[in-house]
């Protein structure tokens, strides 16, 4: 069969099913909300769909340069036209990023790096560069990293997490023009857009490993321990079907 995992990471898989960026359900079914219009400048039109999740109810917004809308005999439900690749024609959305960052991440964490995958939309490079480093460097002072560098604290991080992949660390290490002073203060070239996506999935995936998996495992062994503690225990084991 042919391996179709890269649709885990589009927004729509096609006009009437997406992978949901709140609840991140997988073709899980949508509707369009609501369309709107308006000028993004004397020459261009932008046509904006605010598209519902049928299981969490959540919505979110997506623009495009194109009206890819399709106005069906139903009463009041919009969808988009068939056979298009939908994410091709969408240049902005709101959240940035297919996945929601999870909130046992900072606050702090998380609004920058919105805030970078946003900018990355428009292809404001400086602006997305900029909110990069500061995540990485508010990441560093967080988890109070030591060093007298960059790439020792990111090691210190890497020994602090010796349970999480050592993959993403070494990645995060070889980052070049990365400090730990003020952004404001420094003086730095933009990264370009494949290597912003790099860093920003890079550093996501970091962000993952020190303070959401800790968390679903342990999640995860309390919901155990709920049910242990519902069957009779003798001798440590649980003696199941016995009265």
């Amino acid at each position: 069969m042919e391996d179709q995992s890269f649709l885990d990471k589009k927004y729509f898989i096609d006009e009437t099913v997406y992978n949901c960026p709140f609840c991140n359900r997988r073709n899980v079914s949508f509707k369009i909300e609501d369309t709107f219009q308006f000028n993004w400048n004397k020459e261009n039109t932008c046509f904006g769909y605010l598209v519902k999740c049928s299981s969490c109810n959540n919505v979110s917004m997506h623009l495009s340069f194109e009206d890819i809308s399709e106005y069906l005999q139903y009463p009041g439900i919009n969808v988009f036209k068939k056979n298009i690749d939908i994410d091709s024609k969408i240049f902005y959305s709101v959240p940035t990023s297919f996945f929601v960052i999870d909130n046992r991440i900072h606050r702090i964490l998380r609004e920058l790096i919105a805030e970078a995958e946003g900018c990355l939309k428009m292809n404001y490079l400086t602006g997305s560069s900029a909110c990069t480093r500061k995540a990485i460097y508010e990441l560093l002072v967080l988890e109070k990293a030591t060093g007298e560098d960059y790439e020792s604290r990111i090691k210190s991080l890497k020994k602090k997490y010796p349970g999480s992949d050592p993959m993403y660390f070494d990645t995060l290490s070889q980052i070049q023009q990365v400090t730990s002073d003020k952004i404001h203060e420094q003086s730095w070239d933009k990264w370009d857009s494949q290597k912003l996506k790099f860093i920003i999935e890079t550093l996501k995936a970091v962000l993952y490993e020190i303070y959401v998996l800790p968390k679903i495992k342990e999640e995860r062994a309390t919901e155990i321990k709920k049910l242990q503690e519902k069957v009779k225990i003798d001798g440590g084991k649980p003696q199941v079907g016995k009265d």
